[in-house]
């Protein structure tokens, strides 16, 4: 079973190359096990699995066609690694065109993880990241990581991050790490 270490062991390399190089464009998983399924990833912390997303919602604010301001906004459904169920609603505004390099844009997401419902047990996500201007999400094989900026119900002052990443096949996987465990039952 691939665990948080290992997703660990993928990332802080990728992070160090996006740190070390802030021009560099946005970081690529080459080292995810071929054979690894993307529900065999991690017991022990919060997990989140959802097949590829539908289009969103496209708001073009501001000039026509891609600008600072459009709005894309996305609900759909996910499992938890033991099959709970998880609704999802993602809202992201552009904040900058050819931020990094030609073509790719800066955009602004909140995220909101509910666990138990539509509206209770809530995980909030909030970042920047760099999304090439011709798509909606960022590339496949590729990794994200947003600050967890709270919750609700059991996630009440949730904190720490989240790593998303999005999965060559097209579906995605977003480990939370969790600052407080206890919001899993757990001791930190």
């Amino acid at each position: 079973m691939l665990r948080l270490s290992a997703v660990r062991a993928v990332v802080a390399p990728l992070l160090v190359l996006l740190l070390s190089n802030a021009d560099a464009a946005p970081p690529v998983v080459k080292d995810l096990p071929v054979d690894a399924s993307p529900r065999a990833v991690m017991r022990d912390d919060l997990v989140v699995y959802h097949p590829a997303t539908a289009p969103p919602t496209y708001l073009d604010h501001g000039a026509p066609g891609d600008s600072v301001g459009d709005v894309r906004i996305f609900h759909f459904t996910g499992t938890t690694g033991d099959g709970a169920p998880v609704v999802m609603d993602w809202i992201m505004t552009t904040t900058g065109l050819d931020s990094a390099e030609l073509g790719v844009e800066s955009r602004v997401t909140l995220g909101v993880f509910s666990f138990s419902g539509q509206d209770e047990d809530q995980i909030l996500l909030e970042g920047v990241g760099l999304y090439p201007d011709a798509d909606s999400t960022f590339v496949p094989n590729s990794v994200l990581v947003r600050p967890i900026i709270g919750g609700s119900g059991r996630f009440k002052g949730a904190s720490g991050q989240v790593t998303s990443v999005h999965l060559e096949d097209g579906s995605w996987m977003h480990a939370f790490e969790l600052d407080d465990q206890s919001h899993l039952g757990r001791s930190p």
